[in-house]
């Protein structure tokens, strides 16, 4: 959540000089009004893991960094004044604060079909921590589980990593609690060793058991006047949805600072499709200050998602950790903008059953609505709050959209710092739907009348439009041979039928430079002009041994491939083999 913390008089007058007009553009009428819908699938609670190795069995090398300077830690007061989402950890480069070990140094050990090495990486005085692994490619992928000191006995995980296509940017490990994260790499025992090398932590000084209650004075709780979820007398059932929709989110920068943020699952009109899609603020993941985030930076951000869902409190004021649900699988970045301060994201993995995917309106939100936000603050279980909008009003560069923000007053609670992101909703046909998320403002438990200001839906809608306005019938027909002309030498193969399914053959190299071959054997169109498959790597008998074998031919699943076309012959499409993800430009190739 946006804050303003100094100058507040002569900085609210900037934000409040001009009152949009409230007349709505001819083309925001009538738009569609879409339902929620329940999540079905993987259970809430999920079975604990394991990792394959105990400490007697396997004792782990260690990597244990200084203690963190007074300095360092200024990083989270500087990045909370600076008003833009909670920072609660900061990065500590291996190179720079190891005391013990080196990052680079694993051994590996041959344990039954594995081969594998263990690490313990330890920041003293972490409450929680991630772990930055620069990965090298392997001809194989391998899995990785993870640990945290305060409860070795279960772990996260397992993860696939590498594979043929490597691993560019840097993997943050998902968050494990206390001052240490074990971490244990496996490999099939016939594959050479992956190179993986520690190269950074995130050093948290908070963690989800602990409520996301910061431990470093003046950083700050939620607020006395927030009101849990949990206390809200008879809730209706269309809330209840409401609130299995909104999700604490965590997420890493490649220097290490991590944070906290609020963010809404939302629905597409196709009924069933389940596609996680998230709604927040750009502010979240972007810069402070310029140069902001590219496309390609925002992803790198996105890369490093953790997701908790259901963190509410157990009973109406009960301090109790909550059953929460952790995915640490990353998003696929969709789309973004700085000046409507609008982020729009896929989960990689699917949501928890009992989640809920939120409706919404693309519709302008009137004057005097009646609003509800559920959210974070700093962290915290999840809040209720109530309001009515003011108006439009426009705010300051870099957050300068022309269509301008939604302005509320707070009748019950208020938003603070980490409810950033956090949906605005309105209440009609017995549901609650989606119209904005917040920036931020003034409001807080001492000026519960101060505003607050909403990024509007309804302005973002013809962008967004693509996923959630699914079809399920193409625009085109995509058959033919499709490449890059500046990269000569790769190509994708795409045969459509005439019911919209697509086979697809990707021939590209491997990081060893021999051939590799990637085949899509069909999927969706989750709108018309984006289809979204699984895709697999195969093996069988040599051409010339005769007869050909079915039997022997072996399909392994590696991630999915999503092709998005702009028009007839343009488009681009987007992988994720391996734990590894990537975006090519891609356009018909003429013959």
């Amino acid at each position: 959540m946006t804050r303003f913390t100094t100058g507040l008089r002569p900085f609210s007058r900037l934000l409040v000089a001009v009152a949009l007009a409230a007349v709505a553009p001819a083309w925001a009428q009538g738009l569609p009004v879409v339902g929620g819908e329940a999540v079905v699938g993987v259970s809430k609670s999920s079975s604990p893991s394991y990792l394959l190795t105990t400490e007697e069995e396997m004792p782990a090398h260690r990597l244990r960094l200084t203690a963190p300077a007074p300095r360092e830690f200024s990083a989270l007061e500087a990045a909370d004044s600076a008003a833009k989402r909670v920072t609660i950890g900061f990065g500590r480069e291996v190179a720079e604060h190891a005391e013990e070990g080196r990052g680079e140094a694993l051994t590996w050990s041959r344990v039954g079909q594995w081969r594998i090495a263990k690490l313990r990486v330890q920041s003293p005085g972490a409450a929680a921590l991630r772990v930055g692994l620069r990965i090298g490619a392997t001809r194989e992928p391998w899995e990785l589980r993870v640990s945290g000191s305060d409860d070795e006995s279960k772990a996260i995980g397992p993860v696939r990593q590498a594979g043929p296509l490597g691993k560019s940017d840097l993997y943050w490990t998902p968050v494990t609690e206390g001052e240490a994260q074990v971490i244990e790499l496996a490999s099939p025992a016939t594959q050479p060793e992956p190179s993986v090398e520690v190269m950074t932590i995130s050093h948290l000084v908070t963690g989800p058991t602990s409520r996301f209650r910061k431990t470093v004075t003046e950083i700050g709780n939620a607020g006395s006047c927030n009101f849990d979820m949990k206390c809200v007398a008879n809730p209706s059932q269309a809330l209840l949805n409401a609130a299995s929709a909104v999700v604490q989110m965590l997420f890493t920068r490649p220097t290490g600072g991590s944070g906290l943020c609020t963010g809404t699952l939302l629905n597409d009109t196709s009924a069933g499709t389940q596609v996680p899609y998230l709604f927040s603020a750009n502010h979240c993941f972007d810069r402070s200050t310029a140069p902001y985030n590219t496309p390609t930076q925002a992803q790198q951000v996105a890369n490093s998602l953790n997701t908790f869902f259901f963190f509410d409190a157990v009973a109406c004021g009960s301090l109790q950790a909550p059953p929460f649900v952790q995915r640490f699988g990353g998003a696929t970045y969709l789309h973004h903008s700085l000046s409507e301060d609008v982020l729009f994201v896929r989960l990689n993995d699917w949501a928890p059953a009992g989640a809920f995917l939120s409706g919404w309106d693309a519709n302008p939100v009137a004057t005097n609505t009646v609003v509800t936000v559920l959210h974070h603050p700093w962290g915290d279980l999840k809040k209720f709050t109530t309001g009515t909008t003011g108006g439009l009003f426009s705010l300051p560069s870099p957050n300068d959209a022309p269509t301008g923000y939604v302005r509320v007053t707070y009748t019950q609670g208020t938003a603070e710092p980490g409810s950033s992101g956090g949906g605005l909703l309105t209440f009609a046909n017995s549901q609650y739907l989606l119209r904005g998320g917040l920036w931020g403002g003034e409001a807080s438990c001492t000026a519960q009348t101060a505003p607050d200001y909403y990024s509007r839906f309804d302005a973002a809608y013809p962008i967004l439009r693509q996923w959630l306005e699914a079809t399920n019938l193409p625009d085109y027909d995509t058959t033919d041979l499709w490449w890059n002309p500046l990269e000569n030498g790769w190509g994708i193969n795409l045969t459509q039928h005439p019911s919209g399914q697509i086979f697809a053959v990707w021939y590209t190299y491997a990081a060893d430079a021999g051939p590799l071959w990637l085949v899509m054997s069909g999927g969706q169109w989750t709108t018309s002009r984006t289809f979204t498959g699984k895709l697999y790597r195969t093996s069988g008998p040599a051409y010339n041994q005769l007869p050909f074998n079915p039997n022997a031919v072996n399909r392994t699943e590696v991630g999915t491939l999503t092709f998005n076309f702009t028009d007839v012959n343009n488009g681009s499409f987007t992988w994720v083999v391996d734990g590894v993800q990537g975006t090519k430009v891609i356009t018909r190739q003429a013959f």
